[in-house]
């Protein structure tokens, strides 16, 4: 089973792509617990993060 597909904004690049190429990660706010997908922009390099939802 593969991952669906997130879409993702590089702000460096000012442009968006689509990858499934990704992984979830947890990271402490501010809010409490989050998830969030980080993948590597083609445009760039740079990591790009996306927020998933809160940590159950």
């Amino acid at each position: 089973m593969s991952k669906q597909k997130l879409r993702f904004y590089d702000i460096k690049a000012k442009k968006s792509f689509e990858t499934d190429q990704y992984e979830v990660v947890a990271k402490e706010t501010a809010r409490g617990p989050m998830m969030f997908a980080v993948a590597k922009s083609p445009y760039t390099g740079i990591k790009v993060y996306r927020l998933v939802g809160k940590k159950k």
